[in-house]
């Protein structure tokens, strides 16, 4: 995403002044020219070609249609930001409110992203492996493991591996037998392109959950399932969007790999609920 390019690129002093004006004004400079923005801001009209060349456009002119393309996309349809979903007089029935709201549309904008062919590879992927090995970092590592132990109903092995700085010898042991699920909001975590090159030399099958952008993991991969992707890297509360549309995603991996054998899955289900209760009613007796 391109905003996230703007968050991590270190700009001059006179850069960054340009930057604070088009963030705060938004679409506001769809049709104001260089020469207008850099009379606001006090600037020169070169530090704005400087400025689309370190986001890698050839001018200023391809960066603003970029910029203004996924402005569309961020605040379409959006009552509550992504990243400050309430500010600092918000009393606590607004928070509620507010995080609802968040939630609803985090789960709209997921579905909207979600493509056919690319949902239906990815469970014949899922479903054709023996098993499966999720990368995520240790933030959504809860979320993971939720999808572990429903995936174990399923007599599905999942093996969850950390995607740190240092990864385990898991990817080493990988093969065609496996299929990885590499989870990235980002696109661009630690070893990320040296983990995919190596499952790609051990045929390992790769399904990618990542943001909208083409980033190193999404191009990589095999399929590509897409997060939310309205919220930014660092100028957040909390990874209340990107937390909530990965665990919908894997909610419906969960769910399409359940409905292949719906009733044994179903009555399975059914019989440990009814094991778990017995035992737990006979450790109070």
């Amino acid at each position: 995403m391109l905003i996230h390019k703007i968050e991590k690129t270190h700009f001059s002093p006179s850069e960054s002044i340009i930057i604070d004006y088009i963030l705060k004004k938004g679409k506001d400079i769809k049709n104001m020219t260089i020469a207008q923005i850099a009379n606001e801001t006090y600037t020169s009209s070169p530090l704005f070609i400087r400025i689309a060349k370190k986001l890698g456009f050839d001018g200023w002119n391809e960066f603003k249609e970029a910029y203004l393309k996924e402005l569309d996309y961020l605040y379409l349809n959006q009552e509550v930001d992504a990243n400050i979903p309430f500010v600092v007089n918000d009393d606590i029935m607004n928070i509620a409110y507010n995080l609802c709201v968040l939630e609803r549309e985090t789960i709209q904008d997921t579905y909207s992203l979600i493509s056919h062919d690319d949902l239906q590879k990815a469970i014949r992927l899922l479903r054709n492996c023996k098993y499966i090995d999720v990368y995520s970092r240790s933030v959504h590592m809860h979320i993971v493991r939720s999808f572990q132990e429903r995936m174990y109903i399923l007599h599905r092995h999942v093996q969850l591996c950390s995607l740190s700085d240092e990864l385990n010898s898991t990817y080493l042991m990988s093969d065609q037998n496996h299929c990885a699920i590499i989870i990235s909001y980002s696109g661009h975590a630690p070893h990320i392109k040296h983990l995919i090159e190596t499952l790609r030399k051990k045929q390992t099958s790769i399904i990618a959950i990542t943001n909208l952008e083409d980033n190193e993991l999404s191009l990589l991969a095999d399929v590509t399932l897409r997060m939310s992707s309205r919220e930014l890297i660092y100028t957040k509360i909390a990874d209340f969007a990107s937390s909530l549309s990965l665990k919908y995603i894997l909610d419906i991996l969960y769910s399409c790999i359940f409905s292949i054998h719906y009733q044994q899955n179903l009555d399975n289900c059914i019989q440990i609920a009814k094991e778990l209760d017995n035992t737990q009613h006979e450790e109070f007796m």
